[in-house]
């Protein structure tokens, strides 16, 4: 009997064994060993990951980060977005391989694959490494990733491999810090255009790069004023500056651009900094400046602790647009020379047109008017010319040109010139003043006339 019973023991035994199933997941190191180790000369390493299953069980594999790269002597630092992973296409053979061929950071609970229906063998290639690793700082790092087989829709518990990590960055790698000055519309030049509303300003950024460990100054230096092919030049506050988006730190508010060394950045006491900032340019008054392209150029200029650096040179130009315009502003907002209400032997009615010339041209101009008809009322009764005169006057501010009409003369239908500019074309300014004598034989009404302005250049 106890033999019979030993017997059949053995054969129960065999039978389970022989009728086993796998479920199971493994990893190897595409260049050897049995843990992941990194640094600046294989900054980048493959992990290939297989599965064996033979129970149909559809399934995904799931990344962990268990424990984060850590430096060994200073837990307060550590390699988080620099760590990195891409997939290696085409080694995997059924499934979903969805990790990406570009590198992006490591990330918790991460489904890097998933299989067919079938739930068949497969296997694939994740490559691990430390993007930047000359932007850390020096030490070892120690982590951990977990590669999780997970079964789905079924009872079968989940199979957790884990994959040692170890980092190490030299002291030759910690990098210097750096500013970068970045226009961002452009390879090197600061252009602003007059004339474009979308040319009136102009962004550079600046990045800070790596930590400095004492307070440091940006500044800027513009060391000739901008000047145009002709000789003309663009004297201070035609370019405004101011800083923006600072985050540590302190820039400027709006500022003049001048030809004097002007600090637009300074960082904390013990060189906090911001990432980034911008430093945006826009267009001052540029109304007294001749129209043409003007140019110049900016050297930025990185201050530390008895260091002084060139951090960039930009050329900058500005585009003046032509401007010759007239402006008419009559003293009662009317479109028209109009007198209302008339009766005869009235004392004598004015109407005063204030006419502003505005130009940068450079080029001799004249102002002329033309008078579509004598003052007419509504049934057709007109005033003749000889009741209505016109004088021209300076206003508070010298007028530059010259003034037609200093004395009163009678209006006269078509075209009068009434003003004539400086040799220089100077921008101007005058005055028109109409006045309206009742004669006796007048008939009561309301009477007006339609006068046009011209500026001409001559």
């Amino acid at each position: 009997m106890k033999i019979f019973i030993s017997l059949s023991i053995s054969m129960l035994l065999l039978a389970t064994n022989l009728y086993a199933d796998t479920f199971n997941l493994d990893y190897t190191l595409t260049e050897g060993g049995y843990r992941l180790e990194l640094d600046a000369a294989n900054a980048y390493k493959g992990v290939k990951i297989a599965v064996s299953s033979d129970v149909a069980t559809r399934y995904e594999i799931i990344q962990r980060i268990i424990t984060p790269l850590e430096n060994r002597n200073d837990p307060t630092k550590m390699i988080s977005e620099n760590f990195v992973v891409r997939g290696l296409r085409g080694t995997n053979q059924f499934g979903n391989f969805r990790m990406p061929a570009e590198d992006i950071p490591v990330r918790n609970d991460e489904p890097v694959y998933v299989s067919d229906t079938s739930g068949a063998d497969d296997s694939f290639t994740l490559v691990y490494g430390i993007s930047g690793i000359e932007n850390i700082a020096a030490g070892d790092y120690f982590g951990r990733v977990s590669f999780t087989l997970n079964p789905i829709s079924s009872t079968r518990s989940p199979i957790t491999k884990i994959l040692d990590v170890y980092v190490t960055v030299s002291k030759e790698l910690e990098i210097q810090p750096s500013v970068e000055i970045i226009p961002l519309a452009s390879l090197s030049t600061i252009t602003l255009n007059s004339q474009k509303e979308e040319g009136q300003t102009f962004d550079v950024q600046v990045k800070i790069n790596g930590p400095f460990k004492s307070q440091f100054t940006i500044s800027q230096l513009m060391p000739q004023p901008l000047e145009s092919s002709e000789g003309n030049r663009m004297e201070d506050a035609a370019i405004n500056f101011q800083t923006k988006e600072v985050s540590k730190g302190m820039g400027v508010g709006t500022l003049a651009l001048t030809t004097q060394k002007q600090t637009i950045y300074t960082s904390g006491p013990n060189g906090e900094a911001a990432q980034s900032f911008l430093i945006t340019y826009s267009l001052g008054d540029l109304s007294n400046y001749k129209a043409g392209r003007y140019t110049s150029r900016i050297q930025y200029i990185l201050e530390e602790t008895g260091k002084t650096s060139l951090l960039k040179t930009l050329e900058v130009e500005v585009e003046n647009g032509r401007i010759f315009d007239l402006v008419i502003t009559p003293e009662e907002q009317r479109s028209r020379i109009e007198f209302q209400g008339l009766k005869p032997n009235e004392p004598p009615k004015k109407s005063e047109m204030t006419i502003a010339i505005v130009t940068n041209i450079s080029k001799p101009y004249q102002v002329s008017q033309n008078v579509l008809s004598e003052l007419t009322d509504a049934e057709g009764n007109v005033i003749p010319f000889e009741y209505f005169t016109i004088k021209t006057e300076s206003l508070e501010t010298k007028t530059k040109g010259k003034l037609k009409f200093l004395e009163k003369e009678n209006v006269k239908k078509d075209d009068t010139v009434l003003f004539v500019s400086d040799a220089q074309g100077s921008s101007d300014k005058f005055k028109a003043v109409y006045e309206l004598t009742c004669p006796p034989e007048l008939r009561a009404g309301d009477y007006s006339t339609r006068i046009t302005y011209s500026l001409l250049e001559i």
